[in-house]
């Protein structure tokens, strides 16, 4: 049996494996089903583990198509469940759409923010050949714009120590000059919805690499220049924006006017 062929989304169905094909084209996935036993590292709070099933819907001249979103996960329960329903062995590579896209890098990040996200950053470290390394970057940096809400203190959905680590597993290269990778983030502007308070966003910007992306959160968070707002999100702070209207000078002016040396 071969399992592109049209007729897919009717064994799918057939098999208990999805309720219907309006389902199966809005999700784009199979996803393991609630109570089905995994252990881990398949038991993991991320995306990439709980859906690891990519399905290509049928269009034009293309058949419907399975593929996995990460050639590891053939070693998955749910995948081998699903290939031993269906018959087939399921693509390792993936698959693409009509018009050669596919959301397995999509998959890959989320699978680093999931774990970040969650608290799971050790576990992100032992499976970090689930992602990739631009990925665990830019899952970083999300790290660090965010914190819980419901947190009276306002530190992050990761911590900078776990940040540093997860760096030095990856051999990440530190910026020797600190205050020239802050500058080459867009310059703080001021958003004031109306009945709001204001808001400082961190912009991103073209001129950082994922990686410079990451090291700017953490050095950002680490000498100031960032701060964590009332509702939990990362914005400039008040000596941030002081310092960054500095330029590369030595000493900058506060918001209160007294002069300070350069972080």
């Amino acid at each position: 049996m071969d399992a592109t062929i049209d007729t897919l989304a009717g064994q799918l169905i057939a098999a208990d494996l999805v309720a219907n094909e309006f389902l199966l084209d809005l999700n784009r996935c199979l996803s393991v089903p609630r109570g089905f036993p995994l252990c881990a590292p398949w038991n993991l709070p991320s995306r990439l583990m709980q859906s690891p099933i990519e399905v290509i819907r049928a269009e034009g001249d293309s058949p419907r198509k399975l593929g996995l979103k990460h050639p590891g996960l053939a070693d998955h329960p749910f995948v081998q469940f699903v290939e031993a329903k269906l018959g087939v062995q399921i693509a390792r590579e993936g698959v693409v759409n009509a018009y050669g896209v596919s959301t397995s890098e999509a998959a890959r990040y989320h699978h680093a923010v999931d774990l970040i996200s969650a608290g799971q950053w050790r576990a992100l470290i032992d499976t970090i050949h689930f992602s990739e390394i631009r990925s665990v970057f830019a899952a970083i940096a999300y790290g660090l714009s965010y914190s819980h809400h419901e947190s009276a203190t306002k530190s992050g959905l990761i911590s900078i120590a776990a940040a540093r680590e997860i760096m030095r597993e990856v051999s990440a290269f530190e910026p020797e000059d600190r205050v020239e990778l802050m500058l080459r983030f867009a310059p703080p502007s001021v958003t004031k919805p109306e009945g709001s308070a204001e808001h400082w966003p961190i912009n991103d910007t073209t001129a950082l690499c994922p990686e410079e992306k990451a090291w700017g959160y953490i050095i950002g968070h680490e000498d100031g220049w960032f701060t964590f707002d009332r509702a939990g999100f990362a914005q400039w702070s008040e000596q941030g924006r002081a310092r960054y209207a500095a330029g590369d000078a030595a000493s900058f002016t506060e918001q209160n006017g007294q002069a300070a040396f350069a972080f």
